[in-house]
């Protein structure tokens, strides 16, 4: 669909809903953070469509909730004290003989920090929280006085040649800034804006430009920061640095992002389509909330509905070779952390149209692509996650960012957990007279509409293993909100029924609203449609498909069959019907299903999830007859395929 025309369907009813800005400086600010910033915050122009809920409980359950368990035992809560040099190389930054120090080696704690501050939202752990409050102490405390907080020594701060330098302060001041917002910790705000605060000096009071630091992509993604920066506290130069810095972006080598955009080229078209330029490109969404200026809505959602249309791949996975290449079928590598920017940018999608194909983009990155980058056991993530290929701990593919005293630290082992804490920015979602439910899971979900009730929802499922998702909804007292439903673009028949009495069978792809009084204990059954849907592959992935069992990818792993992956029996799409299967295997797979092939032989399939879980080669580009090719449409995302001719 062309962008205008999108912009003119959406946002009518959306990206002017409702505002969170206050008039005066937000109550996070500390004392000597409230010293150093204006005393009114700048009046928004426009606002978010949809908004992560504030002080929500969260309690998933189901295997989401293990693997946040697992994640917070074998990672958040021992990664620091087993790999010491991720602070101490801040510390002795000016020490001799230097570290040999990688490029971007100063993003590991802000990295780590904002993953385990996002499950902390979701987990409500009191040892997380309490583990977490000591490293932010000693984050802060290796800032230097004049608000450096990176690892580099003082000749090459900032500008040193091929240092990611802005890049990795970036990273640190958006934990820092995630942390204070969840805790009210006015030292680690107070931190945030001393390192603001310097490279405003640097890059507004000198003569320098963050251009001149070179690796564009990433160091100008500092852009992102400075926004939402500006936003908690109003102080004119950090928009001022922002707004030279989009001047930088229109520089040659820099990515010309806008520019590009608004002309209609695709994403990776553009001077710069790596994946660390999307952490940048969300500053847009956050230029469009403070100017109104509506180019920066049609050049944010043009290069969303770009990567979604030639570069998600059938996992929900982003980038090929990390980056944009047009091509989903591209058998590259599929880095953890270009999916984690893909996501956080859908996040931003979601919030700026409240258009529900965001979150569905988010579910299938999460049950898939996410879930098939960590360990089951909590103790590794990947830095390639393939299609077609084998699952390998990040410390064996890019082994090369080890260094003593930081074994297991790398790009992607700080940021992949970060993909299930993302959960915690659109689970659950707000307009200002509505609940909207994204995330379909076991669990406890409890959060206060805004000017509205406390609400608790209880999800009694097994999703996504079948697709009966009962709610019980309680609010603190009999009220009447509206509460929408997602309904899935891939589910071409739902049916929902509220305490037993069925009602019309809503839109696949949109949400289903729901107004009425609510009592304690009131339920709403939904059965969505598990058949199973297709995406014929095209160019390296010609003659093959992908099957979809809702928002489940399936896949073939050797542990449970006896074919080899390079020579599988082909599928007939028209005649597949899977019967599940019990597992003895560990770890357990979220879905075993036997087929029978065209043949008319036994074939299992799992999810991609567990696919290689034990190391063994999987495939999820199968031999499957009897679907053609489908474009992608806002309609079919998925380019899905149903023999039986249900199109969703």
């Amino acid at each position: 669909m062309h962008t205008l025309t999108f912009i003119r369907l959406i946002l009518p009813g959306a990206a002017l809903l409702f505002c969170r800005w206050s008039a005066s400086a937000p109550a996070q600010i500390g004392r000597k953070a409230m010293a150093t910033t204006a005393q009114a915050v700048a009046p928004t122009k426009t606002c978010p469509a949809l908004e992560r809920l504030k002080a929500a409980d969260y309690r998933p359950a189901g295997v989401v909730g293990d693997r946040i368990a697992a994640g917070i035992e074998q990672w958040f809560l021992v990664a620091p004290e087993a790999n010491p040099a991720m602070l101490e190389m801040f510390r002795d930054r000016d020490r001799q003989p230097s570290r040999n120090l990688l490029p971007w080696a100063g993003e590991f704690p802000g990295k780590y920090l904002t993953s385990a501050v996002q499950t902390l939202r979701l987990t409500g752990d009191k040892r997380l929280k309490a583990y977490l409050t000591r490293f932010v102490k000693d984050l802060v405390a290796v800032q230097d006085r004049d608000g450096y907080l990176g690892p580099f020594p003082r000749a090459s701060r900032l500008m040193g040649p091929g240092l990611w330098d802005i890049w990795g302060h970036y990273h640190c001041m958006l934990g820092l800034y995630l942390w204070s917002k969840e805790t009210g910790d006015s030292e680690a705000m107070d931190a945030c804006l001393r390192a603001a605060d310097l490279l405003c000096r640097v890059f507004l009071e000198g003569r320098k430009r963050v251009v001149q630091a070179g690796s564009e992509e990433m160091n100008e993604s500092v852009i992102h920061i400075l926004c939402l920066l500006y936003k908690e506290t109003g102080q004119d130069k950090y928009l001022r640095l922002a707004r030279e810095i989009e001047k930088d972006w229109e520089m040659p080598p820099s990515g010309d992002y806008i520019r590009t955009a608004l002309t209609g080229r695709e994403f990776f078209e553009c001077p710069k389509p790596r994946w660390e330029g999307l952490h940048g490109i969300q500053a847009i969404a956050e230029l469009y909330y403070i100017t109104g200026d509506p180019k920066y809505l049609q050049a944010f959602t043009h290069i969303w509905w770009s990567i979604a249309r030639g570069d998600r791949h059938n996992t929900g996975g982003f980038s090929s070779g990390e980056q944009a290449t047009g091509n989903p079928y591209d058998p590259r590598a599929i880095e953890t952390c270009c999916t984690i920017a893909w996501m956080a940018l859908t996040v931003d999608m979601l919030r700026l149209t409240g258009d529900s194909l965001a979150a569905d983009e988010l579910e299938i990155s999460s049950y898939n692509a996410v879930l098939g980058s960590l360990n089951p056991a909590g103790r590794w993530v990947t830095y390639n996650t393939p299609m077609d290929g084998q699952k390998k701990a990040s410390a064996h593919d890019i082994v090369f960012q080890a260094r003593a005293g930081s074994p297991e630290i790398n790009c992607c082992s700080v940021n992949g957990p970060r993909g299930l804490g993302m959960l915690s920015d659109w689970a659950l979602m707000a307009a200002p007279d509505s609940l909207t439910v994204n995330f379909y899971g076991p669990g406890i979900y409890a959060a206060r509409i805004p000017a509205g009730p406390k609400v608790k929802i209880v999800q009694e499922t097994g999703y996504p293993r079948e697709g009966r998702v009962l709610l019980k909804v309680s609010p603190d007292r009999a009220r009447r909100f509206a509460l929408r439903l997602r309904v899935p673009n891939w589910s071409a028949h739902t049916r929902v029924a509220v305490n037993g009495e069925p009602l019309a069978e809503p839109q696949p792809g949109r949400y289903f609203k729901l107004e009425r009084e609510w009592s304690p204990g009131d339920t709403i059954d939904i059965a969505f449609d598990f058949s199973l849907h297709f995406w014929a592959g095209e160019r390296e992935c010609a003659e093959r498909a992908s099957i979809y069992r809702g928002p489940i990818l399936l896949a073939y792993d050797p542990r449970f069959d006896r074919y080899d992956p390079n020579n599988l029996p082909p599928l007939e799409a028209a005649r597949l019907k899977g019967e599940p299967v019990l597992a003895a295997q560990s770890p357990e797979p979220i879905v075993l299903l036997r087929f029978l092939t065209a043949y008319g032989q036994q074939i299992t399939l799992c999810d991609f999830a567990t696919a290689g879980a034990t190391g063994t080669p999987y495939i999820s580009w199968l031999p499957v007859r009897g679907l053609t090719p489908r474009p992608f449409t806002r309609e079919n995302p998925l380019r899905t395929y149903r023999p039986d001719g249900k199109q969703p």
